[in-house]
Parts: C-alpha cells; sequence; structure tokens
C-alpha cells in the first residue's frame, strides 16, 4: 500500500489519497480499514489515533471533523480541526450509467458518463457534509460545473455548497470544506 499524495487545502484542512496495491491479507473491509488507518497516521504523525463511528456510521475522531471513503483499490481522508468536511472517491467505470435514473434530477443536464459519475460523487459529498440533514438524492441539485468545482444545491437547507472535484485515469474524487 502506498500514499498517493497528502494536500494542505487550508491552514486547518488536509487531505489524503492511498492507493490499495499490495497484497493483503484479510477481507475487503480489514483492507480498507488498514488503508485508512495508515493514512490518517501519515497525515499526522499519530498513531494512536482510531476512528470510531457514530451509530449512523459518520467516522469520529475526537479533536477532528473527519470523512473517510474508498473504493476499488483506493481510499481517501480529509481531516480539520475547525470545519465539516466530506470526500468522496470512485472508481472509474460506466456502471453509474445504469442508476443515472435514481439520483440525476430533470432538471440537471447531465449526458455524459463522466458527468454522471462526477454528480453521483458531488452528492455523496454533499451527503457526508450535511449528514444530519438525511438529504435524498433528488434533495440536492446540481447548479453549476466548472473545471474543478460543481455548486450544488442543498434544497432541504436552501444552501449552495462548492464540491471541489477531480477526475484521474483510475477515479473521480471530490470533496468539501
Amino acid at each position: 500500500m502506498s500514499l498517493i499524495e497528502i494536500r494542505q487545502l487550508s491552514d486547518h484542512t488536509r487531505l489524503g489519497l492511498w492507493r490499495m496495491d499490495e497484497p493483503f491479507d484479510g477481507s475487503a473491509r480489514e483492507r480498507e480499514r488498514d488503508a485508512v488507518h495508515r493514512l490518517l497516521h501519515a497525515m499526522t504523525g499519530d498513531d494512536t489515533l482510531c476512528i470510531g463511528h457514530e451509530p449512523s456510521g459518520k467516522p469520529t475522531l475526537p479533536g477532528w471533523h473527519i470523512s473517510v471513503s474508498h473504493t476499488r483499490g483506493f481510499a481517501a481522508l480529509i481531516l480539520s480541526d475547525r470545519q465539516e468536511v466530506a470526500v468522496d472517491i470512485e472508481y472509474q467505470s460506466d456502471r453509474v450509467g445504469r442508476i443515472a435514473k435514481k439520483f440525476i434530477r430533470d432538471d440537471e443536464p447531465v449526458t455524459s458518463i463522466e458527468d454522471m459519475l462526477l454528480l453521483w460523487s458531488a452528492k455523496e459529498t454533499l451527503y457526508k457534509l450535511h449528514s444530519s440533514a438525511h438529504l435524498q438524492y433528488f434533495d440536492m441539485r446540481l447548479r453549476e460545473m466548472s473545471d474543478a468545482v460543481m455548486l450544488l444545491e442543498d434544497m432541504k437547507l436552501n444552501q449552495i455548497v462548492a464540491i471541489h472535484f477531480e477526475c484521474s485515469a483510475d477515479y473521480v474524487l471530490t470533496y468539501s470544506f
């Protein structure tokens, strides 16, 4: 397993990416947990930290706002000591086309598979960011998309949220802070 990058997003927020590319003895879930723990250690320098979970499944870490995501071969983690954060990572594939009707609103002009995957990931990020609102996919609407930022509307809270994104040959990554 190997560190891809630790990025300082602001004075109080860091994003880490990890590639799960080495053989691992254990289940897929154990491999993901191990990768996230290694990434957390790399980002903080403290290997005693342990991520807990709320009953809803949301990760917790005393003294930090945290969000975790993993997909085939990759893990992502975002940490802030000041503000709520959220991250999502999805491996590149066309599988999202089969479920597009379940999360794309009629007033969201998204047609390419890449844009569908980006929107799916962005909505997952907004869902995590506003977890207490218990958003559904149709409670979120794409307002605008540029080269690296999407503006999503949380229609329950009547807020516009910036979701940063990037695409590689292997994955789509979205995050907000």
